[in-house]
């Protein structure tokens, strides 16, 4: 009876110690870095799933609005973490943040039929410029957009602000290239792909992270397990070919 009691109690043991080795992790459509419809959730999230695993650690996944995305990492005990984000102040502020997963930056879709170069943002005043509801296009640009420099139209979502750019009702759209040229090849014809072109001039570079709300306990052991994880994935070349792959359109939806 007493070795049965003891089996039954390492039983319970080593099941609460599987559940507590998992983190909740919400996140939002960026493909194809981010997306619950694409090859293992798109390659930030594969990044971030195979770090984890490395340390013995399962990830769960829940894709929200980018907004309540943050709130829910911020404010849910139901969820640990989000991915993936830039590290400004206020996310420095509320959130640990981890090491750095994939870097990020912007270039300007346009037609190839239209003549487009510029050096500054004050050369774009009279242009047409598309945008995605929600997005964030770095501190400068959004500055700009406040102090009534640019003119920006906004839709619900990328895709038809390459449909804008199609029909002439908008000349320029800003998005990071990875971005940009797998949504283009998922969404347009051949035909019609061939048409768009973009600026090879970048603005707004930064980096993604994992963050995760300084209010829960556990997170610092997350964040210290994600970030070892996150270097014995580099050191071993499977990062590398992670990247290698998104490029092939590996993740695109």
């Amino acid at each position: 009876m007493k070795v049965l009691l003891c089996s039954l109690f390492g039983i319970i043991f080593f099941t609460t110690q599987l559940v507590a080795e998992t983190i909740r992790i919400t996140s939002g459509e960026w493909e194809p870095f981010l997306s619950k419809h694409i090859y293992k959730y798109g390659l930030d999230s594969h990044i971030v799933t195979e770090a984890f695993k490395l340390e013995g650690i399962n990830v769960e996944w829940g894709f929200f609005p980018w907004q309540r995305s943050y709130a829910n990492a911020k404010n849910s005990n139901s969820w640990d973490a989000s991915c993936c984000w830039w590290p400004d102040d206020d996310t420095k502020n509320e959130f640990l943040v981890s090491d750095t997963i994939t870097e990020t930056s912007f270039v300007f879709y346009h037609l190839k039929s239209y003549p487009f170069h510029w050096d500054s943002l004050k050369d774009l005043k009279d242009i047409k410029i598309g945008g995605t509801s929600e997005y964030h296009y770095g501190n400068e640009f959004m500055s700009a957009i406040e102090a009534k420099v640019l003119n920006v139209e906004y839709t619900s979502k990328d895709e038809f602000n390459y449909k804008k750019l199609l029909a002439g009702r908008i000349d320029i759209f800003p998005n990071d290239p990875a971005v940009g040229n797998a949504q283009i090849r998922n969404s347009l014809s051949p035909e019609e792909a061939n048409l768009i072109t973009y600026s090879r001039k970048k603005f707004g570079e930064s980096t993604l992270h994992l963050i995760m709300s300084k209010n829960k306990r556990r997170n610092k052991y997350f964040l210290d397990k994600f970030n070892a994880g996150l270097k014995k994935l580099k050191a071993s070349g499977r990062y590398q070919a992670m990247l290698k792959d998104l490029e092939a359109g590996k993740y695109d939806n």
